[in-house]
């Protein structure tokens, strides 16, 4: 038995996912286990579809079993989100694989940019030095490790461009999670087919999920080509019920009317927010009155937009650098199907974090910061449900359990 898992969004669940799975069974994988991002995701936005939705076209697409990662580190910048990712991964005791898709297919190499950057004091004072210049962090981390192999072999300085590419840092900060914590599970990239990440080209039948969304925003239903059949079923039943597409200029009021209500102190404790950004931010928000036209007042070259939509949905959410800063407390389960069953049987023996089957019945087994870690993720479908076309009601997300698909 070998269980291969991965970190995921499923926003929505397309081909390109499933591909991944299909290439993670080809390495050996007898079982795919994900954890996925719920209501709101690292590059700031709110999910097409709610967690429910997305996990349930995942089960239905090829996985077995879809985890829920805590909306903390789901909304965070790419190394939070990694590190929050492996360590609840690290917590079922029973993950063997970490299977993820990057431009670059080669898992040595990543594991040796990972090394480099993890292992030299070097690449850190000049990541810095160009923080301070007012690169972005991707950019910054990109020119130190270039500036660094500049004097060694030059087919080692190629090492410095894989960094350009968004699924090969985030790939590289899974390494760098799983080696900070000692972790057993092996990383297996597997290189990415098909249009590139955010690109609205579409090849054959594959097309990022970026470009799957603006179809479906766009009311364009030639999305169905790109995704499996089941989860165009899934889509199509939740936009008839007004439970699809989700975004945040369904409620645009309502995230104004919170950013105005902060001052920049309080601003200053949301994550990502650094050296008097908060300041900028709140110049921003009085000046202007929409949500786009707040980020394009303060994006620059440093502060990127997929940075600034993190802040506003942490600002939204309540989320504070306290509250990230602290450790997976809890693993929940939010569908599975027969082989996923096999691995909670597993998981029954070789969990060292609670599991919550159902959020009702299982948050007595959370400590005091679990209870706060969870009650964010029960929060976030609140406030999700205010970003649909149709309204929907609180506290669903508290009586829902964990969905079985046999």
């Amino acid at each position: 038995m070998k269980i291969t898992a991965i970190v995921s969004e499923y926003n929505p669940f397309h081909n390109g996912h499933k591909y991944l799975a299909d290439k993670a069974r080809e390495n050996g994988a007898t079982h795919v286990a994900s954890i996925m991002g719920g209501n709101f995701l690292q590059r700031g936005n709110c999910a097409i579809a709610d967690k429910y939705a997305r996990a349930r076209a995942a089960v239905l697409g090829g996985i077995d079993l879809v985890f829920e990662l805590p909306q903390v580190y789901a909304s965070a910048s790419a190394e939070r989100f990694a590190s929050g990712a492996v360590e609840t991964l690290d917590g079922c005791g029973c993950i063997d694989e970490l299977c993820f898709g990057a431009e670059c297919g080669d898992t040595e190499t990543l594991k040796r940019t990972a090394d480099i950057i993890s292992g030299s004091g070097e690449v850190t004072e000049l990541c810095r030095e160009f923080l301070r210049q007012g690169f972005s962090h991707p950019r910054a981390m990109q020119a130190a490790v270039g500036q660094v192999l500049s004097g060694k072999r030059m087919n080692e300085t190629d090492i410095s461009e894989i960094l350009g590419s968004p699924n090969n840092t985030l790939g590289i900060e899974y390494i760098r999670a799983l080696n900070r914590i000692g972790s057993g599970i092996e990383p297996f990239a597997v290189k990415r087919v098909g249009a590139e990440h955010d690109s609205d080209i579409t090849e054959s039948h594959f097309a990022s999920a970026s470009a799957v969304r603006n179809m479906i925003l766009r009311g364009d239903g030639s999305y169905s080509e790109f995704v499996p059949e089941t989860t165009g079923d899934i889509l199509e039943g939740c936009i008839k019920n007004g439970e699809c597409p989700g975004e945040f200029e369904n409620n645009e009021r309502g995230v104004l009317a919170v950013l105005r209500r902060m001052t920049a102190e309080d601003l200053a404790e949301i994550p990502d927010v650094t050296e008097g950004l908060e300041n900028r931010l709140v110049k921003a928000v009085r000046d202007n009155d929409s949500i786009a036209d707040i980020i394009s007042a303060v994006k620059c070259k440093r502060y990127t937009h997929a940075r600034l939509s993190r802040i506003i949905a942490c600002a939204y959410l309540g989320i504070t650098k306290e509250i990230s800063g602290l450790s997976p407390k809890y693993i929940r389960v939010l569908a599975f199907n027969g082989r996923g069953a096999e691995i909670l049987k597993i998981m029954k023996k070789t969990a060292q974090l609670p599991v919550v089957m159902s959020p009702a019945k299982d948050r007595g087994k959370l400590d005091d910061e679990g209870k706060r870690l969870f009650e964010m993720d029960i929060l976030s479908s609140d406030m999700y449900g205010l970003l649909t076309p149709k309204i929907q009601r609180c506290s669903k997300d508290y009586y829902r359990g964990a969905e079985k698909f046999f």
